[in-house]
């Protein structure tokens, strides 16, 4: 299922219709609020094999996604991929990713592809090298081709929507391995392209590996954090790598680059938005 937002790809037509050739339920989330004639006509109607379903952005991506999938369950799938509009994996990939319950006699998992950030060429977030059979242990998958079968949902339970866009995956699959004892995986045979962000025009910001992103990102960034670091579940390296993180980002945020003012107040609201209780996922 694909949440979408923002402009439309030129080519989701086009790639949307080789999934259904493929045999594949293709489930879209239009969550751009009142816009679904953004959408090329094929794609503004559901039809056999394609769900189209106007969210008008509700809950965010975390909101996008739940939608996705309560539509997908209730038209009788039996597994759920999730794919954001500009992620681009063939039927064939989608099908490899589904291979380690067949292999495995772990049925607790969730499994994505190896990703590929096309804008610094390179694997992003280096997998573990500790291995399950042929499949890569990690403790964190982004959601971008992340898969599960349908009848572990319950169990999953839905992303966090308050928290809208920044560290949905991060909470969501620590929940899964603290609270259901779920195993990720990353699938060696299977890699995602994905570019994160905008290229950031501070060669320091670049070199420290830092995209830019829009004021509204850095208020849901810091956000979300502050109520991260609160998490139990969240591994100790992970809170104080992101700490480190909180201390300095926003000064560079307000150093280097454009729109400071909007920056100083997405980051003055960040740290004084209220946050729901620890352990609220």
């Amino acid at each position: 299922m694909i949440p979408l937002y923002g402009e439309v790809p030129r080519d989701l037509e086009d790639w949307v219709a080789a999934l259904q050739q493929a045999g594949l339920h293709v489930v879209l989330v239009q969550n751009n609020p009142g816009h679904l004639s953004m959408l090329p006509a094929a794609l503004q109607r559901s039809e056999q094999g394609l769900r189209l379903i106007d969210n008008q952005n509700v809950g965010g991506v975390a909101g996008g996604f739940n939608r996705g999938i309560d539509a997908a369950i209730a038209g009788g799938v039996d597994w759920i991929t999730l794919l954001d509009q500009d992620s681009r994996l063939l039927p064939a990939d989608l099908h490899r990713l589904r291979e380690p319950w067949a292999q495995l006699t772990q049925p607790s998992l969730l499994v994505g592809p190896l990703i590929w950030d096309g804008r610094r060429e390179c694997l992003h977030a280096m997998a573990s090298v500790t291995k399950l059979q042929k499949y890569l242990v990690t403790r964190l998958l982004i959601s971008s081709g992340t898969t599960f079968r349908a009848a572990d949902w319950p169990r999953l339970g839905p992303m966090a929507e308050w928290l809208v866009v920044d560290f949905v995956d991060h909470t969501w699959c620590f929940r899964a391995q603290a609270r259901q004892a779920f195993r990720l995986l990353q699938h060696p045979e299977v890699r995602l392209v994905q570019r994160f962000g905008s290229t950031h025009p501070n060669r320091l910001c670049r070199w420290l590996g830092m995209e830019l992103y829009t004021p509204s990102r850095h208020f849901y960034q810091l956000r979300n954090l502050r109520w991260l670091l609160q998490q139990a579940e969240i591994p100790l390296d992970l809170r104080c790598k992101e700490l480190l993180k909180m201390l300095l980002k926003p000064l560079l945020w307000l150093l280097c680059e454009p729109r400071r003012r909007e920056n100083f107040a997405a980051i003055l609201a960040a740290f004084r938005a209220p946050l729901p209780g620890v352990g609220s996922f």
